[in-house]
């Protein structure tokens, strides 16, 4: 899989379905056509069907409390949908508007951060670019952002520290916290970096910086391997400034030879919520870290401190969120657990505590639903209002980025989620 994800990143605009392709057959001896250059020549076949998703899937979520407008990242159609904050119908909601197409260089999108003081938007792109870009609340359609950042390969969870201008992002592949200056742009570099094996780090994904505390909080899915501190993977896109804005450039039509395996050092470890100081550099033991059987965490992904209630609240894929206190430690139950067939809480990715208004929000990955609850619900309560991409019967395939691929020796036929 990571041979897959490293070939991939360097042919962004290729097709990952004919990519996959091109890996079964080398890996299973059929022959493929070289140029002199020793890079396969490879021929783009079109599906014999296709199962998909025409649904906007939503993963990250924020709030502009100054506009009462939620804004969330669609992981499917490579988008960004802003709503009305009070939005409720039964029915597919309309959003106000939506940053799509080919100039947005948006992918897989996954976390975002919403700057209400200068009215912009981060989000970050996980697998199919290395980019970071900020849009400006009123952006719509297929434009360009105001700025880009490349970033290292896999990041997912971004987080803008408006008291100290700086902006955190998780960079899951390579077990980093990378720390920037809020206008950050091009190649530049980081301020700091967390990262090494004394970080506890393993597969970084949600991210939230605690500037009462002087904290940073992180959940972590588990999947551990050995990496230096400085180690980076920047293999997507390179970033070109035009006229025009920010634009994608390099070679996107020859697939390179897979690298060389590294002997592997992974391993599994259960997943965790890990804590630092929000100054720490380089490889440092966390603070504190919430780890065990006991803690129900189950591939956690969006979280948020609550100052005010002390509390960490936390998107559990198990269809939950759970809350525990911001200075847990070890292997300890949560406070409390929103959970239950009421909840309409479906594999929750994306949260945001909107403080101001009293509710918590929350982007359902499994159900085309946006859910916002009273900021103290617990239970098997339901929402008080729900935004939806698409109506209640309508399924979600979970198929958005490429997580395996298979074989089919009877029909002769390669399966790729894409």
């Amino acid at each position: 899989m990571m041979m897959i994800k490293k070939v991939a990143s360097k042919t962004k605009g290729f097709g990952l379905a004919a990519l996959a392709a091109t890996l079964v057959m080398m890996s299973s001896g059929m022959v493929v056509s070289q140029e002199a250059s020793r890079r396969p020549v490879i021929k783009v076949l079109t599906p014999i069907r296709v199962i998909e998703d025409p649904y906007p899937v939503f993963i990250g979520i924020g709030v502009n409390t100054e506009t009462d407008e939620v804004v969330i990242s669609d992981n499917n159609r490579a988008a960004l949908l802003t709503y009305d904050r009070l939005t409720q119908t039964e029915g597919v909601a309309e959003p106000l508007r939506q940053i799509i197409g080919p100039k947005t260089l948006l992918g897989d999108v996954c976390g975002l951060s919403i700057d209400p003081m200068n009215q912009e938007i981060y989000v970050v792109d996980n697998d199919s670019a290395d980019t970071m870009s900020v849009f400006s609340r009123e952006s719509k359609g297929d434009v360009s952002p105001k700025r880009a950042l490349e970033t290292s390969h896999g990041a997912w969870g971004v987080f803008l520290d408006r008291d100290h201008d700086e902006l955190a992002i998780t960079i899951e592949h390579n077990n980093q916290i990378a720390v920037y200056r809020r206008m950050a742009e091009g190649d530049e570099a980081t301020l700091r970096i967390i990262q090494g094996s004394r970080t506890q780090l393993a597969d970084p994904h949600g991210i939230f910086v605690d500037s009462l505390h002087d904290e940073i909080a992180v959940t972590n899915h588990g999947h551990w391997h050995l990496v230096q501190t400085g180690e980076g993977e920047t293999i997507g896109s390179q970033l070109i400034k035009t006229a025009e804005g920010y634009q994608e450039g390099g070679d996107r039509e020859a697939l390179l030879g897979p690298p060389a395996l590294p002997y592997s050092t992974g391993k599994f470890l259960p997943p965790s919520i890990t804590v630092y100081r929000r100054l720490a550099n380089g490889d440092v033991e966390p603070l504190r870290s919430i780890q065990g059987p006991r803690t129900k965490l189950n591939l956690p992904l969006g979280i948020w401190v609550d100052t005010i209630r002390d509390e960490i609240i936390v998107a559990n894929n198990d269809d939950a969120i759970l809350f525990f206190s911001r200075t847990a430690n070890g292997d300890v139950a949560p406070l409390r657990v929103i959970q239950g067939s009421f909840t309409q809480l479906s594999s929750p990715s994306g949260i945001f505590l909107d403080t101001k208004n009293e509710e918590l929000w929350v982007a359902n990955y499994g159900n085309h639903r946006a859910t916002v609850y009273p900021i103290t619900a617990q239970g098997n309560v339901a929402p008080l209002r729900v935004i939806r991409s698409a109506s209640s019967q309508a399924p979600s395939t979970g198929v958005n980025s490429v997580g395996n691929l298979a074989y089919d020796p009877v029909r002769k036929q390669i399966l790729v989620p894409n």
